[in-house]
């Protein structure tokens, strides 16, 4: 099955308006995510919040059969939460770890490491950095000297870095840890709502996804998986109604969410996940795929461009700099044009960065990122402004956006 794109397209109406290449960033949302959301919003208009709850509790359940489906987990594994980073924190930080080391991949994403160092700090937990190999990706044969040591309480890899192009090898990463005994938690908060999941064969105990990227939700909506296994484990920090066990005494992934939350924004999740469903993720990934080797293509072709990371890119992000300009010059230049992209640090240099906040940062990019909805015109329209973008010794004040 392909993707109808004109049918997208006329189902999105911001392409109305801006060429949007920053689905890494935050996307834009299909009309029926959209209408989901208001229309809510207008029923706690007209009833109050508690009413228009009540009202749509079936509805609320079906989110987590919604969500469940998207990734192969069961609903009774899922929670929502309000972003890819609070829910990553709460779950993780709910984690017993039983040994004293933990590892990561040099792209981990930023928050995440944050909250590793705290928990290390706290819980007197060694953080070990694993190798690259050549590709860029972790590399499986560090991991296993690691694991081999069977002192290893968690394995933190975030699936598709918010600056890289290529996909971490996450089902070889999770069948390791399986066998090794060892907690493997995933930040699918890039790859979700653009790659195919399941958290069956990525062999992951938790698995983090946001709304507002390539799932086109709206922006305060994540949720996370927690195997069934591991969630009699979890200690969470904050307990409150909705983090109780349900009637039955079976534990649920609920536990880490609060009870006050935005009921709009929930059935905006779900009605996000229902509509990549069906669209068909095997679908999603060939359109955004071939499309984002277009646009690496293309930019490769602009001789003040130069293109970071493997080619044809993984995933739908394309990192790039333009030669005596800024990364945000770049942005706030192409945004005046009406053309939507982001800014990211590149992955640091040596494995020592990572770990020592004082070391030296990482240069800053640019980062494009297409979805199914996006044209090869939107891509030439691209293109064409940075042809036209003025080298650094003529510019004039940077524009804000």
């Amino acid at each position: 099955m392909s993707i109808d794109v004109a049918a997208a397209r006329a189902d999105t109406v911001g392409t109305g308006h801006v060429t949007h290449l920053d689905n890494a960033g935050s996307s834009l949302m299909p009309r029926t995510v959209a209408d989901t959301v208001v229309a809510h919003l207008r029923r706690e208009e007209q009833i109050g919040g508690y009413r228009a709850a009540a009202e749509s509790a079936g509805r609320l359940a079906e989110v987590y059969s919604s969500l469940a489906r998207l990734i192969g987990a069961t609903p009774e594994e899922i929670a929502v939460l309000e972003s890819g980073s609070s829910a990553w924190a709460t779950a993780v930080s709910a984690l017993p770890l039983t040994a004293p080391r933990v590892l990561l991949s040099r792209t981990e994403y930023w928050h995440n490491l944050l909250v590793l160092r705290r928990l290390a700090d706290r819980r007197r937990l060694e953080l070990v950095v694993l190798d690259d190999d050549a590709s860029g990706r972790v590399d499986l044969g560090h991991l296993q000297r690691e694991l081999d040591r069977e002192d290893v309480g968690l394995v933190a890899l975030t699936h598709v870095p918010m600056a890289g192009a290529q996909v971490q090898p996450a089902a070889e990463v999770g069948r390791r840890c399986r066998a090794a005994g060892a907690t493997f938690v995933l930040d699918a908060c890039q790859s979700v709502g653009q790659l195919p999941l399941d958290v069956g064969e990525l062999g992951c105990d938790m698995l983090v996804g946001t709304g507002r990227k390539f799932l086109r939700g709206p922006r305060g909506t994540a949720f996370v998986h927690v195997r069934r296994e591991v969630l009699d484990r979890l200690e969470p920090a904050l307990r409150d109604r909705r983090s109780a066990a349900d009637g039955s005494g079976r534990t649920e992934a609920r536990m880490l969410e609060s009870w006050e939350t935005s009921v709009a924004g929930r059935l905006g999740l779900g009605r996000a996940a229902d509509h990549a469903l069906g669209l068909g993720l095997e679908a999603i990934q060939a359109r955004v795929t071939a499309l984002a080797g277009v646009l690496g293509a293309r930019l490769a072709e602009v001789a003040t461009v130069t293109v970071h990371g493997e080619t044809p890119p993984g995933s739908g992000t394309v990192m790039f700099s333009v030669r005596d300009l800024p990364a945000e010059q770049v942005r706030a230049q192409l945004a005046a044009r009406t053309i939507n992209v982001s800014t990211a640090a590149l992955p640091p240099p040596d494995t020592g960065s990572v770990l020592d906040p004082g070391g030296p940062r990482p240069p800053v990019a640019v980062r494009a990122s297409v979805h199914y909805f996006n044209t090869e015109d939107e891509i030439d329209r691209l293109v064409r402004a940075l042809r036209r973008a003025p080298p650094r010794a003529h510019r004039g004040p940077a524009r804000g956006h």
